[in-house]
This record gives C-alpha cells, sequence and structure tokens, in this order.
C-alpha cells in the first residue's frame, strides 16, 4: 500500500512530496519507505531493509539524528519543511461528513486539542469565538456568513455567541417586526444548521488549506445547492483552501464544470482517480449532455 502527495504551502516557492509505503507481506515491518521532498531537495528518506532494519537513505539535517523505524514526519521539529509538510498533512486538512443533527446541541462541546473546526461540527462556539474575536478579518467573514445566510432565510440578521468568555450558545437573530427575534442555533430546521455548518466549515479561522466534504447534499434544501456549489467554487479565490467533495447527488453536480470533475474507481481493489474521460467533457462543453447526467444517463468514465 503506497501513498505519494504532492501539494503547495502558501510562502514556499517549490512544491512538497511526500511518499509512504507501507509493506503488507511483513507485519514486522510496517514502514516500507518514507521520504520528504521539497522542490529537488530531499529533506529525509528511510527505507525498510528487514523486519528489524530500517535505515536511513538520506538523513535529516538533525543533530542528533532520530533512529529511523518510525514515522519521521511529526517529529523532527527542528526542520522548518518538515514541520511545515507535517502542519499540512495534518491539521491544515478538514474532513467534514456532518450527522443530521450537527449544531443542535445548546452547548457545543469543546474539543481539547482541536485545531480548526473540528470533523463532526462539536466545537462550533469555539470556531465562531475565534471568528467573533478577529476584528482583522472576523468582521468580513461575518458579514460574508450572514449575506449567504439570508439568501436561504432572509430575515436572519445574525449569528452570535451569547458570551465571548464562558459562551454557552449561539443565538440567530432574526427581522421581526420591528426588532430582532433571539433563537438559539439548536432551534432552527435541520436544513439551516447543515447549511451553516458547512459556511463554518469554510470560513473558519485561520482557513484550512484543503477542505473536504462528504456528500453536502445531504439534508440541504434543494434549492439551496447551487448556493452551496458557489460557496465551494469560491473559496480558493479567497484563499480559504482548495475544496475537494464526493457527491451522488444529480443536481449538485450539475453547478460544476468538466473541468472541476473527477471520477473515482475502484480497480483490483485500489482506488484510482482521474479526470473525466476527454469525450464525455467534450459532450458536456457542447451542453449534449448535464454534469449531472453522468450519475444517471451515461456514467462517469475515468480517461485512462
Amino acid at each position: 500500500m503506497g501513498f505519494e502527495v504532492v501539494f503547495s504551502v502558501p510562502e514556499f516557492a517549490e512544491q512538497f512530496t511526500y511518499v509512504l509505503n507501507l509493506n503488507e507481506q511483513d507485519i514486522g515491518l510496517p514502514l516500507h519507505e518514507e521520504s520528504l521532498t521539497y522542490g529537488d531537495q530531499i529533506v529525509f528518506k528511510q527505507v525498510g531493509q528487514s523486519s528489524h532494519n530500517t535505515q536511513w537513505e538520506v538523513e535529516p539535517r538533525i543533530t542528533p539524528t532520530p533512529n529511523p523505524g518510525e514515522l519521521a514526519l511529526g517529529r523532527l521539529p527542528g526542520l522548518t519543511e518538515a514541520a511545515v509538510a507535517h502542519t499540512a498533512l495534518t491539521v491544515a486538512i478538514g474532513v467534514y461528513a456532518f450527522p443530521y443533527d450537527v449544531l443542535a446541541t445548546q452547548k457545543g462541546s469543546r474539543q481539547n486539542g482541536a485545531t480548526g473546526f473540528s470533523d463532526e461540527g462539536n466545537n462550533y462556539l469555539e470556531t465562531l469565538g475565534a471568528i467573533a474575536c478577529d476584528l482583522h478579518k472576523g468582521i468580513a467573514v461575518r458579514r460574508a456568513i450572514i449575506a449567504t445566510l439570508q439568501r436561504i432565510n432572509e430575515t436572519v440578521t445574525s449569528v452570535e455567541l451569547d458570551s465571548l468568555q464562558n459562551p454557552q450558545n449561539a443565538v440567530v437573530g432574526h427581522r421581526f417586526c420591528n426588532g430582532t427575534l433571539p433563537l438559539s442555533l439548536g432551534q432552527e430546521s435541520d436544513g439551516f444548521r447543515r447549511f451553516y455548518a458547512h459556511l463554518l466549515a469554510l470560513y473558519q479561522m485561520p482557513p484550512k488549506q484543503t477542505l473536504i466534504f462528504e456528500e453536502p447534499e445531504n439534508g440541504i434544501y434543494p434549492g439551496a445547492l447551487e448556493l452551496l456549489a458557489d460557496e465551494f467554487k469560491a473559496a480558493p479565490d479567497d484563499n480559504r483552501g482548495q475544496v475537494l467533495l464526493t457527491t451522488h447527488n444529480p443536481a449538485l453536480l450539475d453547478c460544476f464544470s468538466a473541468d472541476q470533475i473527477r471520477v473515482v474507481e475502484l480497480v483490483n481493489l485500489e482506488t484510482r482517480i482521474g479526470e473525466l474521460d476527454e469525450d464525455q467533457k467534450s459532450t458536456l462543453r457542447e451542453e449534449l449532455l448535464h454534469a449531472g447526467e453522468l450519475l444517471t444517463v451515461d456514467p462517469a468514465r475515468r480517461a485512462e
């Protein structure tokens, strides 16, 4: 089993490449190879020779040099490239598959050690607090979130914590007669909460470098899917992270172009991801087929 991840990090001119190969044949040798490259420079590389013999092929430039054998990424704090790569591949990635009752509890639980918006959205009070306390960028973020929420419910005027010092609840303000009607976030509909959870993930501070959403259409109002897709597409241009999502929903897939679609296939027990077959791309560009029909009429094919 092997992985090769090529990625970029802001403020670093060259690309990073992280390789991890696990030996499936020898349980005593779970690590077959691990390496990190920055541009043309190999930061470190270790290779397993036998069940109890893993050696540095390229030693990390740190004294004393740690013993090989265990994963090196994450235990080389003296090397800037290694530390940044570890951050990019761990806390800078958010993977979200929100449950149907997301944000429903009156008090969002705190996630000790969690960095950013947690995968299930349990620490939404902390995420809201980080936005509220940042008067440099947070005000613009709050306005952007409210503007989007108003497109699905025009009465929404705010979403704020009941207390910055000891938050117990998030309160949604609704325009009512000549004033504002405050409601607990848990009193809002399932669809509203799920939509808002996606916005918190997209606008969290500091932003993630990569955001992965699993079937975000679940529980979302059908009329709000295009709006949610617009938010996904806007995030990279606003430096709020690269967005990857999986979907089985034709209406959501219709919101994306042929060049934005990737096909996932299982081939000989291996997961393979690639661009859409060129013939199907041409068909979409000529509007002879809608993107959503790749899930119904003409199943999507991966380009070879």
